[in-house]
């Protein structure tokens, strides 16, 4: 703790104003005229340059790749269910014949009306003359009459998100399982959590170990998915231009920052929710992008990036937009400053069978972004007039 408070007093007399010096001090806490400039009422939140500044720690939240393209049904276990009129002794006798039934649904012309969870059931026993009270009742008595009711086709990523922010009992007693809200079966908290740990022990497997983000492999078999679904979805190509000659003229260690810098950005115009963020390798990186407003969404980026890269260059390159370096022949060269580049196509299962093309095809819209100076977006209107293929550049 002393040394974390002896660096912050080091780094309050200092000043943090460039990178360069924000780079070399670890600590959490800082201010500087690089954070913000001083204020009377201090701004909520910080400055654009601020919030994209290098941060080896961030990671971009989304969920793991697999647990999007995997349902509920996979977590499908077909119990046996009774109707609403069914004897509490018919229940007893059953729960007393399967000792790892845990619930029982109760189900009226197909579809569910309730839940009877094993433990509170006998719990219902305990008290002297329980059993004989309501032994003649039916089971409806006895029953959960609000149990959780999911579709099969709900993904378990969201399923998992509903289960840690509601009642524990729907974790423990399980929930039902439908289809066209129609009962099929009964799904455990258990293998609930099993499905959602390997889906994130495959997201770290096949992850980037720079960024933390999705590598190749989840990111086709998103593709794969979504193209299987029948949903159609926007996929864009963000590489840098240019970026060769920086990592010359700075380095890899900060090459490796400024990868980092472009993941944060490119990660902060995705919407959880929908989109999804994947790391190829080196500076190029995938968006899939079911935000209906994912054309915006890339502008964004690219404003993003024109309005704050310059935090990521030193300031005498920044003067002259670029830095000199001498070639194989010995003649000084000068060299842009990286810009960012984003290639996108428009992807319905109509036009494509399988992310091989839809590859084919970003590839193809990435290479014609790069032959636009600047920050620049190329998006692929092949089924549009030549008249309103759009093409957007910002310096």
């Amino acid at each position: 703790m002393m040394e974390t408070l002896k660096g912050m007093t080091q780094m309050t007399e200092k000043g943090v104003d460039t990178i360069a010096e924000f780079r070399d001090v670890d600590i959490f806490c800082g201010q500087s005229h690089l954070i913000a400039h001083p204020a009377a009422i201090p701004p909520p939140c910080a400055s654009a340059e601020a919030d994209c500044l290098p941060n080896t720690n961030y990671i971009v939240e989304q969920p793991p790749g697999n647990s999007r393209s995997v349902t509920v049904e996979t977590l499908l276990r077909y119990v046996e269910s009774f109707q609403p009129d069914t004897g509490i002794e018919k229940i007893f006798a059953h729960f007393s014949a399967d000792k790892s039934l845990r619930s029982i649904p109760v189900v009226e012309q197909g579809h569910p009306v309730g839940l009877i969870n094993r433990h509170q059931f006998f719990d219902s026993f305990a008290q002297p003359f329980h059993r004989e009270l309501p032994g003649k009742k039916t089971c409806t008595e006895l029953m959960n009459q609000a149990p959780l009711l999911v579709e099969k086709s709900t993904p378990i990523h969201e399923l998992g998100e509903f289960l840690s922010e509601s009642d524990i009992r729907h974790f423990t007693d399980g929930f039902i399982i439908t289809e066209q809200g129609r009962y099929i079966g009964l799904g455990i908290g258990q293998d609930l959590l099993r499905e959602i740990t390997k889906a994130h022990i495959e997201t770290a497997r096949y992850a980037n170990p720079l960024t933390l983000l999705p590598g190749n492999v989840p990111i086709n078999e998103h593709i794969e998915h979504l193209l299987q679904s029948g949903k159609s979805f926007a996929v864009c190509y963000g590489d840098l231009d240019n970026f060769k000659h920086f990592n010359n003229k700075y380095g890899y260690y900060r090459g490796d920052e400024l990868i980092q810098f472009i993941g944060k950005l490119l990660g902060k115009v995705c919407d959880s929710k929908c989109d999804f963020i994947g790391h190829i390798g080196g500076d190029d990186f995938i968006l899939v992008l079911q935000s209906p407003d994912w054309e915006l969404r890339c502008d964004q980026a690219l404003t993003a990036f024109a309005q704050t890269s310059a935090k990521m260059f030193d300031k005498e390159d920044r003067s002259i937009g670029g830095y000199l370096s001498e070639d194989r022949q010995g003649r000084i060269v000068h060299h842009p400053l990286p810009t960012l580049t984003i290639g996108a196509v428009w992807i319905s299962s109509e036009r494509f069978d399988s992310y091989h093309e839809v590859s084919d095809a970003v590839i193809t819209a990435k290479n014609l972004a790069k032959k636009i100076p600047g920050n620049s977006l190329f998006v692929e209107r092949r089924e549009l007039p030549q008249s309103e293929m759009g093409i957007a550049c910002y310096g």
